[in-house]
C-alpha cells in the first residue's frame, strides 16, 4: 500500500527509487527482527512467543500510525455505495481464490509428514484446490475484467505476467529456502549451536542485501533499466541453489558466502520487480497491481515452503535414523540404545544417558545425521532450480520500460480532470 502510494506522487522515473526505500525499510527491519528473534529464542527456550508478542506491539503501532497520521481526500466520484465497495473487492474471484490456495497449502502441508501422498487427507484437499484454482482463472478471465486479475494489466507488453511469475519464484526461494531452510541447513550440518550463532551468521545475507539495493536502484534509475539488473541477481539466485544443491557437512565457511550472494540475489527483485509491474498498470489500477505482485510473492513462499518441508521431511523419514543407527552401530554402540540415541539426537538433550554411549559412536551417529540432512536438504534446494530457471528467462523476455521513466506525476496535487487523465500502458 505505502509503495503503490509512494510511486503515485513521484515522478515516474523514480519508481525504481521510490521502491528501493521501501525495501530498505523492510530490510532493516528484517535485520532487526533476525537479530531479536535469534536473541530471544537464544536465552529462553520459550522465547518464540516473545517474538509474536514483539510482532504484535509493531503491527498495533503500525495500525495506529496509519488510523492517526493517514487521512487520504476522497474525490466526490470515489464515493461508492456499499454494493459498490463489495462489488470492487472481486467477492467472488476473492473467494475462489482463498479457498483453492487453503486447501492446496493444507493438502501440501499433510503431505510433508502427517500422511502419504495418496491418502485422502492428501488427495481430497489436493483435487478440489487445484479445480476450485481453475474456476478461478476462468472466471477472472470471462467473468469480469476488472477484478483481482484485471485485464488491463496484460495490454501493452507481457511484463506483468513475467513479472508476477518471477516475484512468486522469488518469493519460494526466499520465505521457503532462504529464510527457512537455510537457518535450518546451519543448525542440522553442525555449522552453529544456537539460535542467536544463527542470527549473527544471517547477517551476511541480509546485510548485503541491504547494501546491494542500493547501487542495484540508483543504477536502474539512472540507466532506465530494470531488466538487466533482474537477469543479474536471477543468475546469482541459480548459483545459489546450485551451490546449496552440493553442500556438504564441511562447507561451513563456504556457506557464509553462499548467504553473500544470495543477499544481492535478493536485492534486485524486491526492489525492481514491483516498480515493474507498476508501470503495467493504469493509475486506476495501481494499487491492485501491487497487491496482487506481492500476493503472488506471498502464496509462493507460502507453497514453496509446504513443498520444500515435504520434501525435506519426506527424504528424512526415509533415511535418517537408518543411517544414524547404521553409523552408530558399526562405531560399537549395542543395538538395543539406539531408540534412546534418536530420541536425544532428536530433542537434542540427554546423549549422555544413552546406555554404551562413546565419543566415537556419538561423532558417528552425529556425522550420519549432518550426512543425511545435507542429502535431504539437496533434494529440496534441486526441487527449486527449475523454477529459477524460467524466472531468469521470464526476466530475459521483460520488456524495457525506459520510454516511461518520464518526469510524469500521475498524481498530481493539483486537481485533474479525471477525462483529461492519460495512463501510460
Amino acid at each position: 500500500m505505502v509503495q503503490a502510494i509512494t510511486s503515485e506522487v513521484l515522478p515516474l522515473k523514480y519508481r525504481a527509487l521510490a521502491n528501493g526505500f521501501a525495501f530498505l525499510g523492510g530490510a532493516v527491519g528484517g535485520l532487526v527482527g533476525g537479530l531479536g528473534a535469534g536473541g530471544l529464542t537464544n536465552s529462553n527456550p520459550a522465547g518464540w512467543r516473545g517474538i509474536f508478542w514483539m510482532q504484535a506491539a509493531f503491527h498495533l503501532a503500525s495500525a495506529a500510525g496509519l488510523f492517526i497520521f493517514y487521512w487520504p481526500k476522497r474525490s466526490a466520484h470515489l464515493r461508492m455505495t456499499f454494493k459498490q465497495v463489495l462489488w470492487a473487492i472481486d467477492p467472488i474471484g476473492s473467494m475462489l481464490f482463498i479457498i483453492s490456495a487453503t486447501l492446496l497449502l493444507l493438502a501440501l502441508d499433510w503431505a510433508g509428514g502427517a500422511y502419504a501422498w495418496g491418502d485422502p487427507h492428501v488427495a481430497g484437499p489436493l483435487g478440489v484446490g487445484l479445480g476450485l484454482l481453475v474456476l478461478f482463472g476462468l472466471y477472472e478471465w470471462k467473468g469480469r475484467f476488472d477484478g483481482i486479475v484485471a485485464h488491463v494489466f496484460f495490454k501493452g507488453s507481457p511484463n506483468f505476467a513475467l513479472s508476477c511469475f518471477a516475484f512468486a519464484v522469488e518469493g519460494w526461494i526466499f520465505y521457503s529456502a532462504v529464510n527457512s531452510v537455510t537457518p535450518q541447513i546451519v543448525f542440522n550440518l553442525g555449522f552453529e549451536k544456537n539460535s542467536w550463532k544463527i542470527s549473527i551468521r544471517q547477517l551476511a545475507y541480509s546485510v548485503t542485501s541491504l547494501v546491494a539495493s542500493i547501487p542495484i536502484t540508483l543504477y536502474a534509475t539512472r540507466y532506465k533499466d530494470l531488466k538487466w539488473p533482474l537477469v543479474l541477481t536471477f543468475v546469482l539466485f541459480l548459483i545459489v541453489t546450485i551451490l546449496y544443491g552440493s553442500i556438504t557437512p564441511a562447507w561451513d565457511h563456504a556457506q557464509i558466502g553462499f548467504n553473500v550472494i544470495s543477499g544481492i540475489g535478493q536485492s534486485g527483485p524486491l526492489t525492481l520487480l514491483v516498480a515493474l509491474v507498476q508501470f503495467t498498470a493504469p493509475h486506476a489500477y495501481l494499487s491492485t497491481a501491487t497487491g496482487l505482485a506481492f500476493s503472488a510473492r506471498a502464496i509462493g513462499g507460502a507453497f514453496g515452503s509446504a513443498v520444500l518441508d515435504a520434501i525435506v521431511n519426506g527424504k528424512l523419514a526415509s533415511t535418517w535414523a537408518s543411517q544414524v543407527s547404521a553409523a552408530a552401530a558399526s562405531a560399537g554402540l549395542p543395538a538395543s540404545s539406539m531408540p534412546a540415541l534418536l530420541v536425544a539426537l532428536t530433542s537434542g538433550e540427554g546423549l549422555d544417558a544413552v546406555p554404551g554411549i562413546t565419543a566415537a559412536s556419538l561423532g558417528a551417529a552425529a556425522d550420519a545425521s549432518h550426512w543425511a540432512y545435507a542429502h535431504a536438504y539437496r533434494l529440496a534446494w534441486w526441487s527449486i532450480i527449475p523454477f529459477v530457471v524460467v524466472a531468469l528467462v521470464s526476466v530475459a523476455c521483460l520488456k524495457g520500460v525506459k520510454e516511461l521513466m518520464t518526469e510524469r506525476v500521475e498524481a498530481t496535487v493539483e486537481k485533474v480532470d479525471a477525462q483529461d487523465e492519460k495512463v501510460a500502458v
